[in-house]
């Protein structure tokens, strides 16, 4: 049986603040004020899904990284950078963001989980709507249950649509592509419980009439 709290571990979603702090250590800003803009397009290009607008997702959004430094600059978060953002109509436009005592002891203490999240080359985006998937399905009603009693499980059709984010009206050609999905990240990740609750799936709701075919 998994524990929930290895899974939480493994499958910890990246904040925008982490991305944002991570970014700016890549750019120095252990030693020097890094620009706001350089700091958004280096978190777009790690996590182009989270820090991109939203009509034309091929462009970085300054929004989402600022707002990300703003909150580390505050103490309830343990004041980590210092600057501020910088405005074309101040005479000196003395701006940018370096990192305090606590950010770097924050760096050192956050490298490590936040590089094993984004890998060697970085880019997190499909990363994090996958962990987000993985999530809602291990916090599932249908999935513990699978858990807790996997020669009899006791579960709906509607626990395990809902499982998939789906619901009961959700067509079988779309619940058969869900599971498809799961089934890429359980080969990736090498998750026995996953495989095994996907097979469980398929041949309890979608080989038979109660599995809704065609609806």
């Amino acid at each position: 049986m998994i524990k929930k709290d290895m899974i939480q571990n493994k499958y910890e979603i990246l904040t925008n603040l982490d991305i944002a702090l991570y970014s700016l250590y890549l750019l120095g800003g252990t030693k020097q004020r890094i620009h706001t803009e350089d700091v958004a397009l280096k978190c777009f290009e790690l996590a182009p899904t989270k820090f991109s607008w939203i009509k034309y997702p091929e462009y970085p959004d300054i929004t989402s990284a600022y707002f990300a430094l703003g909150d580390a600059k505050k103490n309830k978060f343990g004041g980590l950078v210092i600057g501020k953002r910088e405005i074309k109509r101040e005479k000196n436009r003395i701006g940018g963001w370096i990192f305090t005592l606590n950010g770097i002891n924050w760096v050192n203490a956050n490298k490590s989980r936040i590089e094993d999240a984004v890998g060697k080359h970085g880019i997190i985006g499909k990363r994090l709507n996958d962990d987000r998937k993985l999530r809602d399905l291990f916090n599932s009603t249908a999935y513990k249950e699978y858990l807790l009693n996997r020669e009899h499980p006791n579960i709906s059709f509607a626990e395990f649509t809902e499982s998939l984010i789906c619901t009961v009206n959700t067509s079988y050609n779309v619940l058969v592509d869900k599971l498809n999905q799961l089934q890429l990240l359980a080969k990736i990740s090498q998750n026995k419980n996953l495989k095994d609750y996907i097979k469980y799936c398929e041949k309890e709701f979608l080989e038979t009439e109660t599995g809704q075919e065609g609806k």
